[in-house]
């Protein structure tokens, strides 16, 4: 698949939705007539900084090709300064090309200042898709759950990494449908795991998990900790949680076994090993992707229903005081 290149651009100041909107439409039609496409959905990202806004921009159009969607950014400003109140709009079409064929998507940002930042659903709304779902991914904050724009989304795109207060979340993950990013970056972590006591030499043992150390970034060891819990039946006495670059799981059963889930420094591989009775039983490489953010919000996008194991996961991190 060929990069996505520019193929006509537009950017207003203090501009009316609708002028966005017949501009976005204008600039569609000037495209080679022979490129293709078909949406699927309109992904809408909210981004709180430039900073944000950007790595935003690069994700969406590195999965352009990959999951055919109107791609919006929206980067609120409600303090704006009186009188700056409006929004500026950009508009810009790209085309790759994907077994041969041309194909074309499109890429709309708005930055929405003053009180307007507040109606982000009103502001949203032109851009939809008729009958088709409406995806909204925060990257890094955590949606309040009064938020209007929730009320459009048929699914909201999280990312726990950082979070230090979910509870919102619980609440959101009753009404709406919500997909953890940092939860689908654990899938090797939770996989691999699960994979250890496959064998049923190994099964006896994870009956007799004694005590459990995880490792990780805040977000990632809660979830993993939250999700080993409710599945192993582990109080918070068993568990000890540290701070780390990177996920580890260490589960020990009795004194003699221990089986060890981790990515170590500088690797993109996660490794898992089953220690009994001083003699490795077993070892396994797990290759990771090169763009941990890309493949995790690509594995979202098709992955948009409830997921009941991730929220047993997250409120049982919470139960056993894991995000305090």
């Amino acid at each position: 698949m060929a990069d996505a290149v520019a193929l006509n651009r537009w950017y207003g100041t203090e501009v009316g939705l609708g002028a966005v909107v017949d501009t976005m439409a204008q600039l569609r039609r000037s495209v080679a007539r022979t490129a293709s496409r078909t949406w699927v959905m309109t992904l809408v990202a909210i981004a709180v900084s430039d900073d944000e806004a950007y790595q935003a921009t690069q994700v969406l159009r590195a999965l352009g090709a990959h999951h055919p969607a109107r791609l919006l950014v929206v980067q609120p400003q409600p303090e704006a300064v009186v009188g700056a109140a409006g929004i500026d709009a950009s508009v810009t079409i790209y085309g790759t090309e994907v077994d041969g064929h041309p194909l074309t998507f499109d890429e709309v940002s708005l930055w929405v200042k003053g009180e307007a930042a507040r109606h982000l659903d009103s502001i949203v709304e032109p851009f939809t898709l008729s009958d088709l779902p409406v995806v909204v991914w925060y990257p890094a904050s955590l949606p309040a759950v009064s938020e209007p724009l929730l009320a459009k989304a048929s699914s909201v795109l999280v990312d726990t990494r950082e979070a230090h207060d979910v509870a919102g979340l619980i609440a959101l993950a009753g009404r709406r449908a919500v997909v953890d990013l940092s939860w689908m970056r654990l899938r090797p972590w939770r996989e691999m795991v699960a994979a250890l006591f496959d064998p049923p030499e190994f099964r006896p043992y994870a009956r007799q998990i004694t005590s459990a150390s995880i490792a990780g970034k805040g977000g990632p060891r809660r979830l993993l900790a939250g999700w080993l819990g409710s599945r192993l039946g582990l109080s918070k006495e068993r568990m000890e949680l540290h701070d780390a670059r990177h996920a580890r799981v260490v589960l020990r059963s009795g004194s003699t076994a221990s089986f060890e889930v981790a990515r170590e420094e500088g690797e993109r591989l996660v490794r898992a090993s089953a220690v009994i009775d001083g003699e490795i039983r077993h070892h396994e490489l797990l290759p990771l992707p090169d763009d941990s953010l890309v493949w995790s919000l690509s594995e979202a996008l098709t992955h948009l229903g409830r997921d009941r194991v991730w929220q047993q996961a997250l409120a049982a991190g919470v139960a056993a005081d894991a995000w305090l």
